[in-house]
């Protein structure tokens, strides 16, 4: 089992499990339905769970009079665990969601400033607000984040996931489709496999939004929208 097979490799692999030909010329039909698996099994194994190798951390400094800011190319802005800023060498917490009454205390719309940010929300696209409209540039905003997933398309690209996890859903799905009797134990055993990586990867403490640790509940942000999640 590892992490970081190239998808040329995945392929082979695939090949194998499913007991045909790794002939180049005799797969070359197959290929890019094989490698378009992979990469479909990959994306939702990937979404399906918070590995703890996916996570990163981005900075962004926060500007005087500024309220719209961009996420970093590399975040999924969808999948954001905790949200902090530094001010005055301390780091605090800070709560999703702005609403009216926010903006009753410190309107934004009418360039109102305070310090330190309390609050911020997604706004359009791939960009974010703070509240309040800062009043110096002397905050850093800290995202705790996964990460996006690197595409799989090309033979030299590599896979996040483990090539064992990946290739036996990719294997069971085509299987399945022939009504192969070898199906059901090939899924059985991706999710004997996924099972105890994902048990690998949990933790005591899970995360919860503004960097505290919750008593059972999760907090996820789908589109800007907050839903309880416990997986």
């Amino acid at each position: 089992m590892a992490r970081g097979t190239s998808l040329s490799q995945l392929r082979d692999m695939l090949r194998a499990e499913l007991g045909v030909s790794s002939n180049l010329g005799m797969g070359v039909n197959t290929a890019d339905q094989y490698d378009h698996i992979l990469a479909r099994q990959q994306q939702r194994l990937w979404e399906d769970f918070d590995w703890p190798f996916g996570f990163i951390e981005r900075d962004e400094q926060l500007q005087n009079d500024g309220r719209y800011y961009t996420f970093d190319n590399d975040i999924d802005h969808n999948r954001i665990v905790s949200a902090h800023v530094k001010y005055g060498d301390i780091w605090h917490p800070l709560e999703y969601g702005i609403c009216p009454d926010h903006y009753n205390e410190f309107d934004s719309d009418e360039n109102e400033t305070s310090e330190p940010a309390l609050r911020w929300r997604h706004y359009e696209g791939n960009q974010f607000e703070v509240w309040p409209v800062p009043s110096t540039s002397d905050q850093i905003l800290r995202f705790r984040a996964v990460k996006k997933l690197p595409p799989l398309f090309e033979n030299s690209h590599t896979a996040v996931l483990d090539d064992n996890l990946i290739v036996l859903f990719a294997a069971a799905e085509l299987l399945a489709r022939t009504k192969a009797d070898d199906a059901p134990p090939k899924l059985a055993q991706a999710t004997q496999l996924y099972n105890k990586l994902k048990g690998n990867g949990m933790k005591d403490n899970r995360f919860i939004y503004g960097g505290g640790i919750s008593t059972g509940e999760r907090i996820r942000y789908i589109g800007g929208r907050a839903v309880r999640y416990d997986r």
